[in-house]
């Protein structure tokens, strides 16, 4: 079977569609399959993306531009290569000479449009109604998605495939004490941090993460700052305040976007990975966290419990007393802490891109034939 797969997200930074592309595709090559696979992008891609991929064919096609791309410039591409299947993200061609399979990652502009400028719930609440309907299947990363796709779209359960994602490979590696301490220095990260990773938007609940952070830290005067590695994105102009004076009074340090290569150092080094987010399709982040051995708090909504088991402390993102007092039990039960370690590395091996792989290809072969 020849599948084509829009992976113009690599040429991005990192997010995490750029992250479920990028090792969705690595794990599929890896794959012992007779499929071939093509991967689209709308621009040149570096050297270093291309050894990523070594036995996969990339196509270029750079106009149309923007959303266009989608619907000119993907259609094309499948017709002159003859594709038995093309894989997307959220938006489908509408129209294309091979079936379509969708990812969607999470519906949270349809459950909570509250946290999105008016341009963006405008464009995915017009189109994505009609991409889902010419999609021939779906794929979800957890029962939770699953669900709201399901009931608030009215798809057919049957057709969405369930296909959970995993902490990058580079997060199971032991992680070198003087790679940690580079790394550190390098950020200039002094002094004992919790850690929080992701961009700075509504659903991430950082202005309850912040509130409840330094209620903790004045209450019990433990050491640890929290450090927010992310970048400002969108919706978060009137809690940027919150944010400075936070810093400002020495209990935050923000250190902006961080690369993918000091990830994994900058969360073994944590005391805690703080995840207390109202809304995620998955939530990789916490994966990653448990993977290098950081102990993790996480909500105990939407598919943080699917993903974390029993391996995370689960609180309610709605209640800043409730995560204040979580930081605080973290930041002095170090036996609290040794027992997350241990079953958060356990319950990250469970997941792999492999798995992902697999469960790819059976949505794959299921609806072309």
């Amino acid at each position: 079977m020849k599948i084509g797969i829009d992976a113009r997200v690599l040429l991005d930074r990192k997010t995490g569609d750029r992250t479920y592309i990028f090792n969705l595709v690595r794990a599929l090559a890896e794959t012992a399959c007779d499929h071939r696979f093509i991967l689209y992008l709308d621009d040149d891609p570096s050297p270093d993306l291309l050894t990523n991929f070594p036995h996969t064919q990339f196509r270029i096609s750079k106009r149309p531009t923007g959303y266009l791309w989608t619907h000119l410039a993907l259609p094309k591409l499948a017709r002159q290569d003859a594709l038995d299947l093309l894989h997307v993200q959220y938006m489908t061609p509408f129209r294309c000479p091979c079936p379509v399979i969708s990812t969607i990652h999470d519906i949270s502009f349809k459950l909570y449009p509250e946290w999105f400028t008016f341009r963006d719930r405008t464009i995915m609440n017009t189109f994505i109604p009609g991409a889902l309907r010419r999609a021939a299947s779906l794929i979800a990363p957890s029962n939770s998605t699953a669900h709201n796709i399901a009931t608030h779209y009215n798809y057919p359960p049957q057709r969405i495939s369930v296909t959970p994602y995993a902490a990058p490979h580079q997060f199971h590696a032991p992680q070198d004490p003087e790679n940690i301490q580079h790394c550190r220095d390098r950020l200039a990260i002094h002094g004992p941090y919790m850690l929080y990773v992701g961009n700075l938007q509504p659903r991430k609940n950082l202005t309850r993460l912040v509130s409840a952070f330094i209620q903790a830290r004045e209450r019990d005067a433990f050491s640890e700052r929290l450090l927010i590695a992310g970048q400002f994105a969108w919706k978060f102009a009137a809690q940027r305040r919150l944010l400075d004076d936070a810093v400002t009074a020495g209990h935050i340090i923000h250190i902006g976007y961080v690369d993918d290569a000091d990830l994994p150092p900058l969360y073994a080094a944590a005391t805690a990975f703080l995840f207390p987010t109202l809304h995620e399709g998955f939530g990789i982040p916490i994966l990653e966290a448990m993977a290098v051995g950081t102990p993790v708090l996480t909500s105990n909504i939407s598919s943080m419990p699917e993903v974390a088991g029993d391996a995370a402390l689960l609180v309610d993102p709605t209640d800043e007393a409730a995560i204040s007092v979580a930081i605080s039990t973290l930041a002095s039960d170090r036996d609290l802490r040794e027992r997350l370690t241990a079953a958060g590395l356990r319950r990250a091996a469970t997941f792999s891109w492999h798995d992902t792989a697999q469960l790819t290809l059976a949505a794959y072969e299921r609806f072309v034939q």
